[in-house]
């Protein structure tokens, strides 16, 4: 408890420099014939997701996270074994986690929003917007687009995040926003 404490009381800035999970660069080295280059992208996503286990704040997604860790570390060991051709399988189970890491930073961020000190107005921001870039790649990985709906929503939860960072505060109505959107995340 003390580590997750530890974790999110680290400037957002200062956690920036954590290991990425780059599905992107995952999915492009796959399609290219790459799948060695994939299966070593894959294991460090799954140090990422790894990371977030410890700031996790709720016992669901936590196993999911824990799951979806295991997940990548197989899915690692197959691209580099050769053993996983499926372009297709790859998104499917790139897309889930990036919907679970969606659901865990949005929830990180509305804990933070109950009772915020001042040091936690910058990682509610942070928490968002990694919410929010997880979400859309989830939906963007394979090339397809936000329905209108998930747009307006994203558009919404993007304006709450500039307006936090200008002003160093929750405003008016930023509990709707990301109810908004812990609700479009299901």
């Amino acid at each position: 408890a003390a580590l997750a404490v530890l974790v999110v009381a680290v400037p957002a800035v200062l956690r920036a420099q954590e290991p990425e999970a780059d599905f992107v660069k995952a999915r492009q080295q796959f399609v290219a014939g790459q799948a060695r280059a994939a299966g070593q992208t894959i294991m460090i996503s799954s140090l990422a997701v790894r990371q977030q286990v410890g700031r996790c704040r709720t016992e669901d997604v936590g196993t999911k996270l824990m799951d979806a860790e295991s997940a990548l570390e197989k899915l690692s060991s197959a691209l580099q074994k050769g053993t996983d051709t499926s372009v297709k399988v790859l998104d499917q189970q790139l897309k889930q986690i990036d919907r679970v890491l969606a659901q865990h930073h949005i929830q990180l961020a509305a804990a933070l929003m109950v009772r915020p000190r001042p040091n936690d107005i910058p990682v509610v921001a942070a928490d968002i917007d990694r919410a929010l870039f997880h979400f859309e790649r989830s939906v963007t990985l394979d090339g397809q687009k936000l329905a209108a709906e998930q747009a307006s929503v994203v558009a919404d939860a993007r304006a709450l995040v500039k307006a936090i960072e200008a002003t160093s505060a929750l405003p008016q109505g930023a509990a709707a926003v990301v109810i908004a959107f812990e609700k479009m995340l299901g």
